[in-house]
């Protein structure tokens, strides 16, 4: 039970077996996600339910870790982490249901995609903030995608801009608030690569950076629609002159 609980886990290193589980649990349930996408297309009403209950439960799961060894504080336990705030977004949109939401929960959970490749800090899998870290992460990668199923949820460039905007915004707040209370939100203060750059060259450069990530992110996601409608408007094109 210790080692369930234990603070002082050893931490997951890249490519070791901790690692491997994380990212094959997450293939399994894209897999499955993908499998089983016309059932979720036709329950969507209970799938969305089913989101919302398991992002409450993934931040009670996280909250009971930091209550249990007597670390829950804003300095320690992070709760405005940017993963932690998507999930608080992912709980939000269930009830005002915003298009430009989406948007923002999905290019902010592209930071869940980067925690996957390369895992800063994260606990073993069979480790209760282990747990909670794939329930949170995984939640974040499929959530675009059930939207998709759901809704026809697309990211946009717009949306890219939109959720530039947002994070220039997250970014300074959390700046201010590392400033002020000597904690870690995005990684500013304790950083895992950049160590020589000085604080404001590695702020502007996060800020500016991910802005770009986000709208080159958004271009290649139009470019790949793009081919693949050509490339059934060449397909239905053929069938038809077969036809005649």
């Amino acid at each position: 039970m210790q080692s369930f609980l234990d603070p002082n886990a050893q931490t997951v290193q890249i490519g070791d077996y901790n690692h491997a589980i994380y990212l094959a649990g997450i293939a399994i349930i894209l897999f499955l996600l993908f499998k089983f996408r016309y059932q979720i297309k036709e329950n969507s009403g209970r799938v969305m339910l089913g989101i919302l209950v398991f992002a409450v439960v993934q931040r009670i799961v996280s909250v009971s870790y930091y209550v249990i060894i007597g670390e829950f504080t804003v300095t320690d336990s992070l709760p405005l982490h940017i993963c932690r705030v998507v999930c608080y977004l992912i709980i939000i949109q269930f009830f005002v249901k915003k298009e430009w939401l989406d948007q923002v929960i999905f290019y902010f959970g592209l930071f869940a995609y980067a925690s996957f490749i390369y895992p800063v800090g994260i606990s073993p899998a069979i480790h209760m903030l282990g747990i909670s870290f794939f329930m949170l992460h995984s939640l974040i990668i499929v959530y675009p995608i059930f939207r998709y199923f759901t809704h026809g949820f697309i990211p946009s460039l717009k949306g890219s801009f939109q959720s530039a905007i947002l994070f220039a915004v997250y970014l300074t707040g959390m700046q201010l608030l590392n400033n002020a209370i000597g904690s870690n939100y995005f990684y500013t203060e304790d950083r895992p690569f950049m160590h020589d750059l000085s604080e404001p060259v590695y702020f502007f450069l996060n800020m500016f950076g991910i802005a770009v990530g986000f709208i080159i992110t958004a271009l290649i996601i139009r470019l790949v629609i793009n081919l693949v409608s050509a490339g059934k408007e060449k397909h239905k094109g053929n069938e038809e002159k077969t036809l005649v």
